[in-house]
């Protein structure tokens, strides 16, 4: 399987791109990065691009499958403008492209509770995930995890409280609640990379479902 991974700096992405250079069923991994990480593996094709000379490189956006683990808060983007830029309109320009370039799995990271009639930051998600669905169809797929655990590059101290809170409180959300239960990191990479490859009939994953595809 060639895999295309969008976000590879981020929590998940990093995550999902050890879990794609290790696995023996993925032969190439092409990452887009602004610029080089200190990495090599022969699998590994790093493609170095912004989104604004995505068109560039756009004949590089093809393989069995794209992963866009791409996200960010408003306090990194620096407005809701330029988060709603990189957590939705990116991500629909890279379905397109991958579409064009006959494409047919998306697999991307939204989050729990995304929906049109959401706040700023569920209605963006939800806006992505229609925009992505629309480009790509049913190969399109949709990571819902809660609070996210695992080590950051850049510290949100606000959200480690947060998560510490949910770690806390997981044993208390059960039935309807458990979607919002936190997660690991690495868990939602495992899922991501099974469900590209088995490929099921759901689209939407929260806690559960995250938890159940991230065995292999």
């Amino acid at each position: 399987m060639k895999v295309c991974i969008f976000g590879s700096t981020g929590l998940v992405g990093n995550l999902l791109m050890n879990e794609c250079l290790s696995n023996k069923k993925v032969e190439v991994v092409k990452i887009f990065v602004r610029k080089k990480l200190d990495i090599e593996n022969p699998k590994l094709k790093q493609i170095i691009t912004t989104f604004h000379t995505l068109e560039i490189v756009a004949s590089e956006i093809m393989g069995d499958v794209v992963f866009n683990c791409l996200g960010t808060t408003i306090k990194v983007a620096g407005s809701e403008q330029a988060q709603y830029q990189i957590d939705c309109e990116y991500p629909i320009k890279l379905a397109q492209i991958a579409a064009k370039n006959g494409v047919k799995t998306m697999v991307n990271v939204s989050s729990v509770g995304a929906s049109l009639s959401g706040n700023f930051y569920l209605k963006t998600k939800a806006e992505m995930e229609a925009g992505v669905t629309k480009a790509i169809g049913k190969g399109a797929y949709f990571m819902r995890p809660s609070f996210l655990e695992g080590d950051r590059l850049e510290n949100r101290f606000w959200e480690k409280v947060g998560i510490y809170s949910f770690v806390v409180m997981n044993p208390l959300l059960i039935s309807g609640a458990r979607k919002y239960r936190s997660i690991h990191a690495s868990l939602v990479a495992k899922a991501m990379l099974n469900i590209a490859l088995k490929k099921p009939e759901i689209t939407i994953f929260e806690f559960d479902d995250i938890v159940k595809y991230s065995k292999n």
